[in-house]
């Protein structure tokens, strides 16, 4: 990292995350007859608590549709229901995480353009995490831009911060636990749920 990628890091205000690929390893089951099955890391849980405890906004933006986000919507209910969350009784809580479903492509870029219009911020305040071609038109208009390890080499390219662990295994923690580093901030100084 250089010390122009450092400053991204500083003044980044959202963070907006691909699902396949990022929160998920980006594989499927075929053989379950309630829908899909997709896994995820609770270190990515615990990171996107850490961002959302120093305030920072937190978005999903995926293609999938339908039951297929089921888990997904489920899983971010959750997180957004937490005692710490921005809430009637707690108005100073944590931001509430945003999920946008069936917006691929340039749909990622309109998903993210009424995500930051609800919040007054410009693509010069967000970064974002993705994997694959399909995420190359945001990477390209967002300020930071980053890849878990196991993205698509031509996206890996285009970004500032690359994980050390995979998709659906810890990218967004590796994230989370960078952007603390790069702010001074010790993570066990944070509340973590």
């Amino acid at each position: 990292m250089n010390i122009e990628s450092n400053h991204l890091v500083q003044s980044i205000k959202a963070m907006i995350f691909d699902v396949d690929g990022v929160l998920t390893d980006n594989r499927i089951s075929f053989n379950k007859v309630d829908g899909s099955t997709r896994i995820r890391s609770y270190y990515d849980g615990q990171g996107i608590s850490l961002l959302r405890a120093i305030g920072i906004h937190v978005c999903f933006i995926t293609n999938e549709k339908g039951e297929a986000v089921n888990g997904l919507s489920e899983f971010i209910d959750k997180l957004n229901a937490l005692p710490s969350s921005k809430g009637e009784s707690n108005p100073n809580g944590w931001p509430l995480i945003d999920l946008y479903v069936g917006m691929g492509g340039f749909g990622k870029i309109e998903a993210a353009e009424e995500f930051l219009k609800d919040l007054n911020i410009s693509f010069n305040e967000v970064g974002f995490m993705g994997d694959d071609l399909v995420d190359a038109a945001l990477l390209e208009k967002v300020a930071f831009r980053a890849s878990p390890i196991s993205g698509e080499d031509s996206i890996k390219r285009m970004c500032h911060f690359i994980s050390s662990r995979p998709g659906g295994y810890g990218a967004i923690r590796d994230l989370a636990n960078f952007i603390l580093e790069i702010r001074g901030i010790d993570p066990l100084s944070l509340p973590y749920s």
